[in-house]
């Protein structure tokens, strides 16, 4: 069986090998953050006047020199077997979007930098075997991928008349996946470096009740990571007839805990059976039993329902409702509940421009993060309707 991050190409009690990541785990943290000033001066080569001088002179001339002590002596502690983890903090914040009530973890600043070193050390593991339907927390994907790939799917793969979706989540995301499972995974993919599986481990010892927690950098990689296996186990799902093989899963995005398949829906029950059954067995994760499915149109009929609306008929034939998008065989609208607070926003906006003569700064803000979604939809009627150039002028958006 092959296994990855090998002693000979990663070696996490070398300064030089963990230097590139102390230095991307400072980035835009420098100025920003307190505690990552404090951790900077405490190392004696920075004072904190000199920090507020270099932050004016847009110099790091003390700054780098200051990280690459803290590097050292990181790498010491992890020589050493000892990482003198600080406790973490944990708190509940309503999600401004869903008003879900969620529980996050704040880490210390030297917990923030083992991490970005673990996630270093494991990027040959993660790139390997993270899939490429896979788009929450990485880089170049997100949302804006995910939806290019539902486009790709519906548009360009599967011509069929009857293809159908299914949109499934975890229960519990984070708190299913136990350190337990994330180390008789990583033990099984990277045994052979046994510096690296004791310090994945000890950093994962800090985690509150012994499972991946939300608001760390390197839990959103090793969740992905055990989905991975989900997705995989899923995609090779099939049956055969006549001596054909053919798989049950066509197609699959996932975000996060969110996976969305597309096939026949005879064959997507099954396939989804058997995967929850095996992922609470082998991995502990829950797959709700709640789906929710939706029939694709085809084409034609994408067609005539366009000519009806055209008439003034308001509705719709079904879509993929997943990342904050439904998307359909011929176009892209806003989800639903997204549209009712991007709308209110504008409305606000406009409001203030005619009142004030300008968007003051909060009010800009909760714009330009809904303006993502406006951008990348087929809003043209929209823009029109509420004056968005006018207020996109304003805010200096692209």
């Amino acid at each position: 069986m092959k296994t990855f991050c090998k002693p000979k190409d990663v070696n996490i009690e070398s300064t030089e090998f963990n230097m590139v990541a102390v230095h991307l785990g400072f980035a835009g943290k420098v100025h920003q953050k307190k505690e990552f000033r404090e951790l900077l001066i405490s190392t004696g080569m920075i004072t904190s006047r000199e920090l507020a001088e270099e932050k004016a002179n847009n110099s790091y001339a003390k700054i780098l020199p200051a990280i690459d002590s803290v590097a050292e002596e990181l790498t010491q502690r992890i020589r050493d077997r000892d990482l003198r983890l600080k406790p973490v903090h944990t708190f509940q914040r309503r999600d401004g979007m869903s008003q879900k009530l969620r529980t996050i973890n704040s880490e210390s600043p030297e917990q923030q930098l083992f991490e970005y070193i673990a996630h270093h050390a494991l990027q040959p593991l993660f790139r390997a075997k993270i899939l490429p339907c896979q788009c929450g927390s990485i880089p170049g994907r997100g949302q804006i991928g995910g939806k290019r790939q539902i486009e790709r799917i519906l548009r360009k793969r599967f011509h069929c008349e009857n293809l159908d979706e299914v949109k499934c989540d975890v229960r519990h995301a984070y708190q299913s996946v136990t350190v337990e499972c994330v180390m008789m995974l990583l033990r099984r993919d990277i045994g052979k470096n046994k510096p690296l599986l004791w310090f994945v481990g000890a950093v994962m010892s800090n985690y509150p009740d012994g499972c991946l927690m939300i608001g760390g950098y390197l839990p959103t990689w090793l969740f992905n990571y055990v989905m991975s296996y989900v997705l995989r186990y899923l995609l090779s799902l099939y049956k055969s007839r006549r001596g054909v093989r053919h798989n049950m899963v066509w197609a699959v995005v996932c975000y996060a805990d969110d996976f969305s398949m597309y096939g026949k829906w005879s064959n997507l029950r099954r396939a989804i059976k058997n995967t929850t059954a095996w992922a609470k067995e082998t991995l502990g994760l829950e797959i709700k039993g709640l789906w929710d499915i939706s029939y694709i149109s085809s084409f034609e009929k994408e067609k005539e329902m366009y000519s009806k609306r055209k008439k003034g008929s308001l509705e719709r034939t079904p879509g993929v409702d997943m990342v904050g998008f439904v998307v359909r065989r011929t176009y892209t609208i806003i989800r639903a509940g997204i549209f009712i607070h991007l709308r209110r926003q504008i409305l606000r906006g406009q409001r203030d421009l005619d009142t004030l003569g300008y968007i003051p700064w909060w009010r800009a803000y909760k714009i330009c993060s809904h303006y993502g979604w406006l951008k990348n939809t087929d809003s043209q009627k929209f823009r029109i309707r509420y004056k968005v150039k006018q207020i996109k002028l304003n805010l200096a958006l692209p």
